[in-house]
């Protein structure tokens, strides 16, 4: 296996599976936890993890496919999915940025509309390729209708947008919540993004006091 990004509580690897190009997500005993609370942490997390990949996938959001889970050894294997992140999308000259971004939240509408909140939504943690917009890296997800989880979402998309692909952010946004509506529909949409804009007044009070 070779080593592709080494993260604070988990290592990932690219290798095979049964014949197919696969990812090791391993998390790591961390030295500053206590043994006992340290394997519960990272069993849990494991669990949560592959459980919200797979409900992911069954509601419809293309993602990786799960081929195995250890929770003693805190392992999961995954389909390796091939193509450009997201990022790179945003920072080249394709035209199709507004397809995509549609696209994106079409996915996102999709996980929302099954109760999860991804946790780390930005431009890296999306993979586009022929057969669509699909989300990666489920490791900060959990299970939330709530409208505030959800806004939390949109608000990191939006800030990762501003913050690295400012330039298009208005844009692309604008496509994002298009598809979003078009799957959790006006209502919903319209909660989500008033909480967005509450959170977002939050933060700038905040940093004003």
């Amino acid at each position: 296996m070779n080593l592709v990004y080494r993260g604070a509580e988990a290592d990932i690897y690219s290798g095979h599976w049964a014949g197919e190009k696969a990812i090791f997500k391993i998390r790591k005993p961390l030295p500053y936890r206590l043994p006992e609370l340290d394997a519960e942490i990272r069993r849990q997390r494991t669990i949560r993890e592959a459980e919200l990949l797979h409900e992911s996938r069954l509601a419809g959001v293309k993602s990786p496919s799960l081929f195995y889970v250890s929770t003693p050894e805190s392992l999961i294997v995954m389909e390796e999915l091939v193509g450009p992140r997201l990022k790179s999308i945003l920072q080249s000259s394709a035209p199709d940025k507004g397809r995509v971004s549609s696209e994106f939240g079409m996915a996102v509408g999709k996980l929302h509309a099954a109760g999860v909140m991804h946790g780390d939504l930005t431009s890296s943690n999306v993979i586009v390729n022929d057969s669509g917009v699909h989300l990666i890296d489920f490791g900060l997800a959990v299970r939330s209708a709530r409208v505030e989880d959800h806004a939390v979402d949109l608000r990191l998309i939006k800030e990762t947008l501003v913050g690295a692909h400012w330039e298009v952010s208005a844009s692309v946004m604008a496509s994002f919540v298009e598809g979003y509506i078009a799957v959790v529909g006006e209502r919903r949409a319209k909660e989500v993004t008033r909480k967005l804009a509450e959170i977002e007044r939050r933060g700038r009070y905040a940093r004003v006091e």
